[in-house]
């Protein structure tokens, strides 16, 4: 029986059913060496053969549940879903904690939408699953941040259970956790071919397939998981998030909104539904949305904030209390203290009580949890841009396609809270331009250069003189592609990604025809404007006035470097000449687009077009000057950010004052 096993482990099917029936000639009744023969019938696609042979062992030995579950995976081969479902009920009648037969009853269930009698299998199949103690380890080593640990559990069970489902999972989560993100997927898809209805592995897949930029993909697996778990708010916030990501915001509003009614009370999914309403311009919802969202939870900075950063928005006097509550609460999660101190600062600052604005400014940035600007070593990234992107190196170009079908890109970058919205907002009315929303689709260009030049025994950004026209273009293509989701068929696209100042350099060389406009405001009025927005992600040189005025000679200099060895490439919007001289910057921005003026252009904010930025409700009225001078209010509070830019940057834009 040995010799058979390592012949089987070989895959040497035929050899292995030669020995078997000589042997069984001699031991017609050994269940062992049947089962084992049947198994080598399956292996060589002989399912009516194998059939023959499990049923004979089930008339054999009629309380096997193993018996009977052999035979059902055979018919299942076959697509005898009906005799299959009762050889599998029979195993687990006669061996009800057969967690593999409750698994696979459970997959022919799905298969034929018998959704609920399946899912009661799946739960059953984890409940007797021989290795749930393990798991149970597995969490306890996770939460300690033990990985090595349990990365070895998960594929000890592996050995043992090669197709397991949670040591999969496991492994999965694992490599996200290094950002290895193709890894992971490529992880999930092998556990799915042997559980292709586990709700846990499609929604790490959805997330996953995020990471990756594969946006239609990721909702499609997201839409899995609705499917499979349809009860669950948790599945539908998953499909509302994916679509958001992919710029589909009606349908993940409509989502939303079956997350809701299947568990009305969370608040949070109340404060997701007012991002989504803001995003789609639907005002008076937003509001009811984030007001329903306190009515759950006053604990609630996130709502306070997001209140406070629709601009208008007025805090009665009930509401200044519970914020001032929350923001002098010292339980509170400083996360959410750190919101409702930034929501207080600004119902000060629109009450004209500009030193206690700033008192809470000042208190809500330090409040503020897991800000990692280090000033030292982001001017040595940005040194090392400059050095890898030589004017040698920025010779070398993808082959420029002028009759490529796909559309032009338009990156606008700059600082954030520089009017990068607006020019958007401009540009998006236009008829022949696509608007879209911030992308993170050149960063994940990037992390694919760095896993290329890893393999170059490089890096990024050196890798870049190493690289071929036709691998460059390659990239461009790449990024093309996973824009695609965000367009339609118009010839140009925004891609309003504010840090991709960074990447003028890599624009140029792997997507020649794009233009480029750097977004610019007083550093002053764009420092202190930083300085009271809370962002929901990145920007961590926002919260402290010395590294807003770091960061903006950073961008300063990285500019002027890309100006130098890029004459002519970027178009330079001052924001304040938009504001005071608005139509002729705009028909000089259309015209370095190499487009026609339209008047729609200038009423942009009749656009009824989804935004999703902090400025977005700036940007739906008529432009106005309300904004450029704010900072005044607070100019005798920003000499940290005054020495920190220091004088030359300071008189270089002194005709903007």
């Amino acid at each position: 029986i040995q010799n058979i096993s390592i012949l089987l482990s070989q895959n040497k099917a035929v050899e292995a059913e030669q020995e078997l029936r000589i042997i069984l000639q001699q031991h017609p009744k050994n269940e062992d060496l049947q089962a084992m023969l049947g198994h080598s019938l399956m292996m060589q696609n002989k399912a009516k053969e194998a059939i023959v042979v499990f049923h004979n062992l089930t008339k054999q030995a009629p309380n096997s549940a193993n018996a009977h579950s052999e035979l059902a995976s055979a018919l299942l081969s076959i697509g005898n879903y009906i005799d299959a479902e009762q050889a599998f009920k029979k195993a687990v009648t006669l061996e009800p904690s057969y967690s593999d037969a409750w698994h696979f009853l459970g997959n022919l269930l799905m298969q034929r939408d018998e959704i609920n009698e399946a899912l009661q299998c799946f739960i059953q199949a984890e409940r007797n699953d021989p290795f749930r103690q393990h798991f149970t380890n597995i969490q306890q080593l996770l939460k300690k941040q033990e990985y090595f640990l349990a990365e070895k559990t998960a594929r000890k069970i592996l050995k043992l259970h090669p197709n397991h489902p949670q040591a999969l999972h496991t492994l999965a989560k694992l490599a996200e956790q290094v950002k290895a993100y193709e890894e992971a997927v490529k992880i999930i898809n092998l556990a799915l071919k042997y559980s292709p209805y586990h709700v846990s592995l499609w929604e790490l897949i959805a997330k996953n397939l995020a990471h990756l930029g594969l946006f239609e993909q990721a909702i499609n697996a997201a839409s899995k998981v609705v499917k499979y778990n349809p009860d669950s708010a948790s599945s539908f916030m998953l499909l509302a998030t994916e679509l958001a990501n992919a710029g589909k915001f009606t349908e993940s509003l409509h989502a939303l909104d079956q997350a809701i009614i299947l568990s009305p009370n969370i608040a949070n999914m109340h404060i997701q539904r007012g991002h989504v309403l803001k995003t789609l311009g639907q005002r008076e919802e937003c509001e009811q949305a984030y007001q329903k969202s306190l009515a759950l939870d006053k604990i609630n900075g996130t709502a306070y904030w997001a209140l406070a950063d629709l601009k208008s928005y007025c805090f009665n006097e009930t509401e200044q209390k519970d914020i001032t509550t929350l923001f002098n609460n010292n339980k509170a999660p400083k996360s959410q203290a750190a919101q409702a101190g930034f929501a207080l600062a600004k119902h000060f600052e629109d009450n004209k009580s500009y030193d206690k604005a700033f008192d809470c400014y000042q208190q809500a940035n330090k409040l503020r949890p897991n800000t990692l600007y280090q000033a030292k070593e982001y001017q040595e990234n940005c040194a090392i841009v400059q050095q890898h992107f030589s004017k040698n190196t920025l010779i070398k170009q993808a082959v420029s396609k002028n009759n490529n079908p796909q559309a032009t890109p338009i990156f606008i970058v700059g600082l954030t809270r520089s009017g990068s919205t607006l020019i958007e907002q401009i540009l998006a009315s236009h008829s022949q331009v696509e608007g879209t929303m911030e992308l993170y689709s050149l960063p994940r260009v990037v992390r694919k250069i760095e896993l290329l030049a890893k393999n170059k025994g490089s890096s990024y950004p050196e890798v870049m003189a190493k690289l071929s026209a036709d691998e460059l273009n390659a990239f461009g293509q790449s990024y093309l592609q996973e824009t695609r989701v965000f367009r339609t068929n118009k010839p140009y696209f925004i891609d309003k990604m504010p840090p991709n100042f960074h990447n003028v350099g890599l624009i140029n060389m792997i997507l020649p025809n794009a233009i480029i406009i750097d977004a610019r405001r007083h550093p002053l009025s764009t420092g202190f404007s930083n300085f009271k927005q809370h962002f929901a992600r990145g920007y961590d040189f926002s919260y402290d006035l010395n590294n807003i005025g770091h960061y903006y000679n950073c961008y300063l200099s990285l500019m002027d470097y890309w100006d130098d060895v890029l004459s002519g490439k970027v178009h330079r919007v001052q924001y304040e000449n938009m504001v005071q001289d608005t139509e002729n910057q705009v028909r000089a921005l259309l015209s370095h687009c190499g487009i026609d003026f339209e008047q729609a252009c200038l009423d942009f904010h009749k656009n009824k077009r989804a935004v999703r930025t902090a400025s977005s409700e700036q940007v739906r009225q008529p432009i106005n000057d309300k904004g450029m001078q704010q900072w005044l209010h607070f100019e005798h509070h920003l000499t940290p950010l005054k020495q920190a830019l220091g004088e030359k940057t300071l008189l270089r834009f002194e005709q903007y004052l």
